[in-house]
C-alpha cells in the first residue's frame, strides 16, 4: 500500500511540473499528531489586476492531493479540486477563500479479518472506506515576490470539512495547511 500511495504522489508530481501554473506544497494534518503532507497546483481561471493601486485578484483551480496518518487508526488520502478566490494587497499580503467536493480514502492500520460463508476468517486487504468531503477553506499568507523579489508565497489555510457517511450520521472535522506556493510558468 505505501508503495502504491508513493508512486501515485511521484506521478502526480510529475504531471502537476509539465502543466501547472504554480505548485503548492503544505504541511497538511487535522492535529500535529495527525500529520501529513499536500500537494496541489493552481492554474488561473480568471484573473485581473487595477493599474492604480496594484492589488491582484484571481480565481483558481486548485486541484490537490493529502496524504496524512492518524497514528494505530488509519492512513487518510483527500483528493480535492478546489476553487479559490485570492486577493493579493499593494505589499503583498494574500486573502483567499476556497470551497472543494472533496473525496476521502481511508486504509485502516493493522490487520482486518472478516467472517466468510464456512464461518472462516480472512484477512480483508486494504480495508477501509470512502466518503465524501465537501470543504471550505480560508487562508492567508504573503507573496514574497511583490516587495523583496523572491519568487515564492508561503500561506496557513484553516480547513472545515465535513465528512459523509460517517457512522450514521456526518462528522465535522477540521485541518491546517502550511505552506509554499512557488511558480512553475508565469502567468
Amino acid at each position: 500500500m505505501k508503495a502504491t500511495i508513493l508512486t501515485t504522489t511521484l506521478l502526480l508530481i510529475s504531471t502537476l511540473l509539465v502543466h501547472g501554473q504554480q505548485i503548492r506544497a503544505a504541511y497538511y494534518g487535522e492535529t500535529i499528531t495527525h500529520y501529513g503532507l499536500k500537494v496541489s497546483y493552481e492554474r488561473p481561471i480568471y484573473s485581473y489586476m487595477k493599474a492604480s493601486n496594484s492589488i491582484r485578484k484571481e480565481f483558481l483551480f486548485v486541484p490537490g492531493l493529502a496524504i496524512y496518518r492518524h497514528p494505530a487508526n488509519h492512513i487518510g488520502v483527500i483528493i480535492s479540486p478546489e476553487l479559490a478566490y485570492r486577493r493579493t494587497g499593494k505589499r503583498g499580503g494574500q486573502f483567499e477563500v476556497a470551497i472543494s467536493p472533496g473525496y476521502f480514502r481511508y486504509f485502516l492500520e493493522g490487520s482486518t479479518f472478516e467472517a466468510g460463508q464456512d464461518g472462516k476468517f480472512r484477512q480483508v486487504p486494504m480495508a477501509g472506506g470512502n466518503a465524501f468531503l465537501p470543504t471550505i477553506s480560508v487562508g492567508w499568507g504573503n507573496d514574497m515576490s511583490v516587495r523583496h523579489q523572491i519568487p515564492l508565497s508561503w500561506y496557513t489555510r484553516l480547513n472545515l470539512m465535513q465528512q459523509r457517511p460517517y457512522n450514521a450520521t456526518a462528522l465535522m472535522r477540521f485541518g491546517i495547511e502550511c505552506g509554499i506556493i512557488f511558480p512553475i510558468k508565469k502567468s
